[in-house]
Parts: structure tokens; C-alpha cells; sequence
């Protein structure tokens, strides 16, 4: 090849090279100067962005000792965007493959929402369905139905399906033209695609807010099939569920659940509200005392979809925030125990014609350590189990430790010996001779041993219970400072603690009046051993009972202990204790009283506290029989602290339908042998270590 035909090949390719650069720049200007476009932006002209509400995991919740009871865990939902579909025919397509992947890997998916019979011949239906109702005269109501066949949203008519004179067999099949249906589907085959399209369009045209889960809690097979099929507009996303470490404390913990519409009106109404309506909110116990502290701030993420509607890239504008962490006074151990103790005793005290409660506090602040009722639930299966728990004669929904009230019994008699004494009535020495009958109230009342106990003095009263005593108490101090008493004992009052509680009862002139009864002054002996109308919660007695030993002053019963941010950086509550009232009592008499509950385990020749006595722990207490039904049953109360000349806790216990307090001794004892047990001490000291850690 000579030099002049390799100069010339040069040339053409130059040339050529020379006429290509020239395109793509021109190509380039064009793009850039006579149609604005960013070359930065290039890559994106066939995406678009949309941003969606990241809902806050909830705060943890612990027991004293930072044992977790309830945390979070996450769940996989399936949502769907109709928007991200395309067309109605691809809408269709769309869902109907999804409905396929779930029939072939056995995924329930939700289609509850659309008030049409499952298969042709179609009906409407109003069974479970909210979107349904009634008018005045009885006629079919669609209300949110036809709010999305009519498009009351816009002025076009594109999404008419039908008015409110149309068939559900002619709305089927409007719907199933407007979507394109393959017509080689059968009827129950539409009817599910059409009834996800449905549930899609009340949120699509904005006639509902809530979100749509088209299937929850899904596995990673599922997971992985969708993502392999790349269906446009269906998106697979991580709930932050609740998840319950303990299967104990199921009325204390409490529920969550979704708002509901009564409570989003309250919510809106608040110009600083933070909600939405896909919130998780607390609905009882702890959950909802605490909703402050546990909500968490909710995040934004921004998601870009490409032309065929498949998210290609997601990105957090705002952060979600964690729920803080709470602390409760409870002691997971002693819960467990406690809760155990009613379902192992109940059944054999009562042969289960009733309920019975537990409360355990600390003498030192009056904080909760365990609080069981019994019939009981296990809050993780709540949702499942709720018509069957609802339904319950037994009541296992009732927490009976805060909510039932109850005749104290003669568990009220120290009550009546601080007043007589304080009113300057009696002293450690005066005696009264019970023969049996008391006979001052006009009427005979007899004490509960007919023989009679004798010449009794304060601390022989309380340990033999002596009615005749608290009769004679009772009328020579008065109602008016019995009741006084009472209340400064926290008996009828509210005790401070931050759940939902009953208030009680204090039986007086005032009560009767309030319900439309007489009160004689001759009731005010059957008051004083705690009968008559008193009703009072067994929280309530337990501090009550605390509050006497330690020596008059009432603190607030509480449950929380502290709270702390999510990373555990930041203390933001700590409880600090308060004195609610004071009850005034001169050491000898608070003495004699605390002696006579010591004998009282003797005198009933109550066996159970063995054990716990012989390892050097003495225990006081006092036990109730409380007349019910019009005196034809009697429910049983046990109260007691230990130990005797150091108090730590007060265990305060009730069996309904029993037939003495005594027999319900059992219970407490089970509770104080764990308590005081060289292994509940052990792992007391261990979680401390850990916490200071």
C-alpha cells in the first residue's frame, strides 16, 4: 500500500470522526439550550417522586430490672399504588398476578372492603362491613361506595360505575369493563381482583385516609417472588409491630391498635396534633397511660419510580424518631409468680364460681412490684382470642386488682382502731367483754365467734378479729370520723396510680343519699368491720395497709419508674414520691395493733407461712370475710407485710365467692416465698449490677 493511498484512508476517517463530533455536539446544544434540558438530569426525565409518612416505632417498655416486656418486631406488608400502575388494564393485570403469587404460596390477602357478594349472582352485603348501612326506612345506604362510583372527588365521569339505582350484578360488571377484565375469568376470579381494585380506589380517590394492606405479616418467599416479577405499584414495606416478651400482665400492659374515629375527631381538634390516621396508638393499660412517652415522630421518605411505575430509589427526608423507654415498677419474676399463685389457688378455694386479684407494693415508696387478675389473657394472642375473651362469664378482660371493688371485711379494722384511737375512745389497755352479741345498735348484732372472745383489749381485738369490739368502737367515734379515717388512709380515694381505677366507696349518709337510700345511725356498726356499703379496690388496701406500717404517711401508688430516650442517652422522667395525706397514730397503739396482726397466722392456725417463718421471716396480717348477694356468699381477703419489724411489701389478695379470707393465705405465701427466696434476691442483685452497668 503506497503512502498516498494511507494519507487518503487518514483523511476519510478524520473526516468522518469530524462529522460525528459535530452531531452529538449539536445533539447536545439542542438538548441543552433549545429545550432546557439539565444534562445532570438527563438519567431522570422518565421517573417521578413521591414521598410517604414512615410511622415511629414505639418506645420499649421494661420492668424495674430492664427486662424487656414489650418491644417491637417487623412486619411485612403489601401496599399498592394504582397510580404507579398505568392504565385500568394494567391495573387489573396487575392485581390479578399478585392474587396469583399469593394462591400459589397460600398469602390471605385483605378483600373485606367491597359490599358485594363473593361470586355471581352478585348482592350487596352489610355483614362486617362498615361502608354499609341503613336508612330510616330501612334502605340500603352505600355510603362510601357510591362516593367512589359517582367520582365526588372531580367532575369527570371516567370512573362512573354505576348510581345509586345500580345492581351489584350491573356494578360488577361496569367495574369489570372499566378495568378491562379478561373475559375468559370467572366470576369469583373478577370479584377478587376487582374487590383489591376497590380497596385501592377508596384510598386512590381519597374517599378514605387509612392505609391499604393488600396482605400483612408476609413471608420472604413472597417477598422475593414480587420483587422477581417487578409488578409496577406494588410495594413491599417494614410495620413496626408490637411484640410481647411476657405473656403475664396482660391488664396492666395494655393494647394497641389503630385510631379509631371518635379518637381522631379529639386528635384533629388539637392545633399542635402530630398524628395521622395510619397511626398506632395506645388503647388501655400502659399503652395508653403512657402514649406520650412511647409515640415516636414520624419520618418522610421520598420514593422515585421509573417510567414502568418500579421504584428505583428510596431516601429519608426526615428521620423517624424511636418512642422512648419506660421503666415500670413491676417485678417481672414476682408478676410471673403471682399471676401463677391465683391460677394455681383460685379453682381450689372457689371451685372457680369467681374471679380472684392480687396486688403486691413496696412499703419503701408504694411503688407496684405485680398486680394480677385472674381469669387472665395473653396480650399477644388478645386480637385473635377477644370474642372468646369477650364472651367469658369469668370475665378475663376485667382487671379486678384496679377496676372490681370489694367489701373490705374486717381487713378494715385497723382503720376503725386508728380512729377510735385517735378520737381518744380507747387505748392499748381498755378492754371490752365480748359475749358474743352486741347489743347498743338497737338491733343485736353478733360477733363472728358466738361464744364470744371475752375481755378483749386493741391488739387481742385484732388478732381474734373481735366484731363486739368494732362495734362498740364504731358507734363511740362516729361515721363522720370513720370515714375521715378512711379517706386519709386512701381508702375511697384515688390512689394515685396512673391506669384507669375505680374509686370505692366510703359507707355514710352522704353514699346512701347519692343513691337514694336511708342511712340509719345504727349502720355505722356494721362500717366499722367493714361492711355496710364500703367498697374499696384491693390497690387501695394494699397502700393503705403500707401506709400504716410505715408509719402514716400515704404515698402516691405508681407504676411508672422512669423514662428514658430510645438510645438510653437521656432521662426524661424519673418518679419522685409524694405524700398524699398523713394519718396521725401514737407508737404504742400502731405497735399493739402490728403485734395483733403477728398472731393472727397462729390464732387462724394458718399453716401456710411455714417455711417462710421458720427461715426467721415473721408476717403480719389480716384476714377478710365480706359478706356478697345478701349475705348468702362471702368473698375472702387476705392482707399482710413482711417482714414484721422491717416491712418491704404489702401483699393484699381476694378470691371472689371464698369462703373465708383465710383460705386465700396461700396465695400471699407463694408470693412472699419467692420474694424473700435466696433466688429472687440473686437475681434482683444481678439485674441491679447489669442496670448500673
Amino acid at each position: 500500500m503506497g503512502k498516498r493511498s494511507l494519507y487518503f484512508r487518514t483523511a476519510i476517517v478524520a473526516l468522518l470522526l469530524l462529522a460525528m463530533s459535530g452531531y452529538y455536539g449539536w445533539a447536545a446544544y439542542d438538548a441543552i439550550v433549545n429545550q432546557a434540558i439539565d444534562p445532570q438530569e438527563s438519567n431522570e426525565i422518565n421517573t417521578y417522586t413521591t414521598s410517604k409518612t414512615v410511622q415511629a416505632a414505639r418506645g420499649d417498655i421494661t420492668d424495674r430490672y430492664g427486662n424487656v416486656l414489650v418491644t417491637n418486631r417487623a412486619e411485612y406488608v403489601v401496599t399498592l399504588d394504582v397510580d404507579a400502575m398505568g392504565s385500568e388494564e394494567n391495573q387489573a393485570a396487575v392485581v390479578q398476578r399478585l392474587i396469583e403469587i399469593c394462591k400459589e404460596l397460600d398469602v390471605e390477602w385483605n378483600d373485606e372492603e367491597l359490599p358485594v357478594s363473593d361470586s355471581s349472582p352478585y348482592s350487596y352485603t352489610t355483614d362486617g362491613n362498615a361502608y354499609l348501612t341503613r336508612d330510616d326506612d330501612g334502605n340500603l345506604t352505600q355510603t362510601r361506595l357510591y362516593q367512589l362510583c359517582l367520582a365526588v372527588r372531580g367532575t369527570s365521569d371516567s370512573i362512573f360505575w354505576g348510581d345509586n339505582t345500580t345492581s351489584a350484578d350491573e356494578l360488577m360488571s361496569n367495574m369489570a369493563d372499566y378495568f378491562q377484565l379478561d373475559g375468559d375469568l370467572s366470576s369469583s376470579e373478577q370479584r377478587e381482583i376487582l374487590g383489591v381494585l376497590y380497596s385501592a380506589y377508596l384510598r386512590s380517590e381519597e374517599v378514605t385516609y387509612s392505609t391499604y394492606y393488600f396482605a400483612e405479616d408476609v413471608d420472604i418467599d413472597f417477598i422475593t417472588m414480587v420483587e422477581e416479577e417487578s409488578l409496577a405499584g406494588v410495594n413491599i414495606e417494614a410495620l413496626s409491630v408490637r411484640e410481647y416478651k411476657t405473656s403475664y400482665a396482660a391488664h396492666l400492659l395494655g393494647q394497641v391498635g389503630a385510631i379509631t374515629a371518635e379518637k381522631w375527631a379529639e386528635l384533629s381538634a388539637d392545633e399542635d396534633n402530630t398524628y395521622n390516621m395510619n397511626n398506632t396508638i395506645g388503647l388501655s393499660g400502659v399503652e395508653s397511660a403512657f402514649e406520650e412517652y412511647l409515640k415516636g415522630v414520624d419520618g418522610t421518605l421520598q420514593l422515585t419510580y421509573d417510567n414502568d411505575g418500579v421504584l428505583v430509589d428510596e431516601t429519608y427526608t426526615v428521620e423517624p424518631q424511636s418512642g422512648n423507654t419506660l421503666a415500670l415498677t413491676l417485678d417481672s419474676g414476682l408478676q410471673k409468680v403471682a399471676e401463677d399463685a391465683l391460677a394455681e389457688y383460685t379453682e381450689q378455694i372457689n371451685s372457680m364460681n369467681g374471679g380472684s386479684a392480687v396486688v403486691v407494693i413496696s412499703v419503701e415508696d408504694s411503688s407496684v412490684l405485680a398486680m394480677g387478675s385472674y381469669p387472665t389473657y395473653d396480650p399477644a394472642t388478645y386480637n385473635e382470642d377477644y370474642e372468646e375473651l369477650a364472651d367469658d362469664d369469668l370475665l378475663p378482660l376485667y382487671n379486678r386488682a384496679l377496676l372490681g371493688t370489694y367489701a373490705p371485711g374486717s381487713t378494715y379494722k385497723i382503720c376503725t382502731a386508728t380512729a377510735a384511737v385517735n378520737a381518744g375512745v380507747t387505748d392499748t389497755s381498755r378492754t371490752v367483754n365480748c359475749t358474743g352479741t352486741y347489743n347498743n345498735s338497737g338491733t343485736p348484732q353478733n360477733c363472728w365467734k358466738r361464744s364470744g372472745h371475752g375481755l378483749e383489749n386493741l391488739s387481742a381485738a385484732i388478732r381474734d378479729s373481735c366484731n363486739v369490739y368494732f362495734y362498740t368502737m364504731g358507734a363511740e367515734v362516729g361515721i363522720s370520723y370513720l370515714t375521715e379515717t378512711a379517706q386519709a388512709y386512701g381508702l375511697g380515694v384515688a390512689s394515685g396510680i396512673e391506669l384507669t381505677e375505680s374509686t370505692g366507696v366510703n359507707a355514710g349518709p352522704e353514699y346512701s343519699e347519692s343513691v337514694g337510700a336511708i342511712w340509719y345511725q345504727g349502720n355505722v356498726t356494721s362500717a366499722a368491720i367493714g361492711q355496710s356499703d364500703n367498697q374499696f379496690t384491693l390497690l387501695q388496701i394494699a397502700n393503705y395497709i403500707a401506709t400504716f406500717v410505715r408509719g402514716g404517711d400515704r404515698y402516691d401508688a405508681h407504676l411508672l419508674s422512669s423514662v428514658k430516650s430510645s438510645d438510653n442517652t437521656e432521662v426524661l422522667y424519673e418518679h419522685e414520691t409524694e405524700i398524699l395525706s398523713t394519718v396521725e397514730l401514737d407508737d404504742a397503739a400502731r405497735e399493739a395493733i402490728i403485734e395483733g396482726m403477728g398472731e393472727v397466722i397462729e390464732a387462724d392456725d394458718i399453716t401456710d407461712f411455714e417455711e417462710l417463718e421458720a427461715s426467721g421471716i415473721k408476717v403480719g396480717c389480716k384476714t377478710g370475710t365480706a359478706q356478697i348477694n345478701n349475705n348468702s356468699q362471702t368473698n375472702g381477703l387476705f392482707v399482710a407485710f413482711a417482714p414484721i419489724d422491717d416491712p418491704e411489701i404489702v401483699v393484699c389478695s381476694v378470691v371472689e365467692k371464698a369462703s373465708a379470707g383465710a383460705d386465700t393465705a396461700a396465695i400471699t405465701a407463694a408470693i412472699m416465698n419467692y420474694y424473700f427466696s435466696d433466688e429472687a434476691t440473686l437475681e434482683r442483685v444481678e439485674a441491679e449490677n447489669q442496670l448500673l452497668q
